[in-house]
């Protein structure tokens, strides 16, 4: 009866023997395996792509082509015209009065204001300016108009805030079409001392000449230098204001 429990522990050891065997031998071939390798992935995709981006198409071409014939046409006749300068001024835009208005001359109305300063021939002398003007571009001006029919409105006032002698503002569209133009002429500079006949007369020419979308020129003797003193309309300002309305409004970026 004694040696019965030793033979039922030996058969116990025999067991987890063998089964531990049979473990490590699964253990081994599992690790014996070939590694499952993964698909290869596709190559990265380095191309750019623009949202809505496409080809050019035809309105966008025959666009590009009216700027270079328009940049054409300035070259030419830079060097002998203020028309960079202008161009300067309203951020690349040609801004002129549409081609339409040219059958009828652009509205004037001259409002005489009782203000210090003031002298009745003050308004003949606009009426010499708009004579040097008229002939020159394929639109003039022709005094008389009422105020609220008026194409362009010009008044005076005894003193200008910005301390100049004259301003221009001109409204116009997108496209750079003028529309209306308000000019305000100072009876005193910006010391005070009183505007006479002859500076006025210049300060109309030069402001009318704004009115048409002209902008400055660097040239003393030009009717659109910045300080108005000329009496004439030279041929840079003839030239200018011509070359001006050869061109297509609008921007030329």
């Amino acid at each position: 009866m004694a040696k019965r429990p030793r033979s039922n522990n030996l058969s116990l050891v025999l067991v987890l023997l063998v089964v531990g065997g049979i473990a490590a031998d699964a253990t081994r071939r599992i690790l014996q395996r070939p590694a499952v390798e993964a698909p290869p992935r596709p190559p990265a995709d380095t191309s750019t792509s623009v949202a809505g981006a496409s080809a050019p198409g035809p309105r966008d071409s025959a666009a590009a082509a009216r700027v270079a014939r328009v940049r054409a046409r300035i070259a030419e006749d830079a060097e002998r015209t203020y028309i960079m300068p202008t161009l300067k001024e309203t951020d690349s835009t040609v801004r002129r009065w549409p081609d339409r208005r040219f059958a009828h001359p652009l509205r004037v109305a001259v409002l005489r204001r009782d203000v210090t300063g003031y002298r009745e021939d003050f308004a003949a002398n606009v009426t010499w300016a708009i004579g040097h003007w008229n002939g020159v571009l394929p639109i003039g001006f022709a005094t008389g108009a009422d105020s609220g029919e008026a194409d362009v409105v010009i008044t005076w006032a005894s003193r200008l805030d910005s301390g100049k002698t004259g301003r221009t503002d001109l409204t116009w569209d997108r496209g750079g079409n003028i529309h209306h133009a308000f000019v305000t002429l100072a009876t005193h500079d910006a010391n005070g001392h009183a505007l006479d006949s002859p500076r006025m007369g210049s300060l109309a020419l030069h402001e009318l000449g704004h009115t048409l979308g002209l902008g400055h020129s660097p040239v003393p003797s030009d009717a659109l230098y910045p300080i108005a003193t000329a009496l004439e309309l030279t041929d840079r300002d003839r030239r200018t204001a011509r070359l001006l309305y050869e061109l297509p409004a609008g921007s030329i970026r």
